[in-house]
């Protein structure tokens, strides 16, 4: 094999690298996903179940930035797209498939921004909570393997903690 052969197979193939890293690069930081923990902070006699409710998100100067619903019976914090609404148990399987591509590219628009938290909960309401903001990517090296456990599309994963004192509210 010539030189000039090997030349060129090594550029085909670094081409190739380079295309499919920036393809994960840039999907994975035009596409996310945020989880939501509510931890709640009550007296250790209170045996009160957790209640569904609304909490906003807001930046630092207290715009809004997204609505979100608490819901105590799944446990989970369905954020709401402004047009698709929220993605829940309830749909069909391409009907989650679209709300969450629809979510996946909304929430990196504002997630960064966020600051604060309006936390409504039965009749406990909490304005200007402090959001604890985790972010994760996943492996971009890895997303191109045709594996079940090991790869797929990148995202970059957002996890929102809000602590709620919820003491004076039952």
């Amino acid at each position: 094999m010539s030189l000039r052969t090997r030349l060129i197979i090594a550029a085909v193939g670094a081409g190739i690298t380079v295309t499919v890293l920036g393809f994960g690069y840039w999907h994975a930081t035009t596409h996310a996903t945020l989880d939501v923990h509510l931890a709640q902070k009550m007296p250790m006699t209170s045996l009160n179940p957790p209640r569904s409710g609304h909490v906003e998100f807001l930046d630092e100067t207290g715009t809004l930035l997204a609505r979100a619903t608490t819901d105590a019976r799944h446990g989970v914090v369905w954020i709401a797209h402004p047009v698709r609404g929220a993605c829940g148990p309830d749909l069909a399987q391409h009907a989650y498939r679209d709300c969450f591509k629809a979510h996946s590219e909304w929430i990196p628009s504002w997630v960064q921004r966020i600051r604060y938290a309006n936390v409504t909960s039965g009749r406990c309401s909490t304005n200007h909570l402090p959001v604890k903001l985790a972010e994760y990517r996943d492996n971009l090296l890895l997303w191109w393997l045709p594996l079940p456990h090991v790869g797929g599309l990148p995202y970059t994963r957002y996890s929102a903690t809000l602590t709620v004192n919820t003491r004076n509210c039952f």
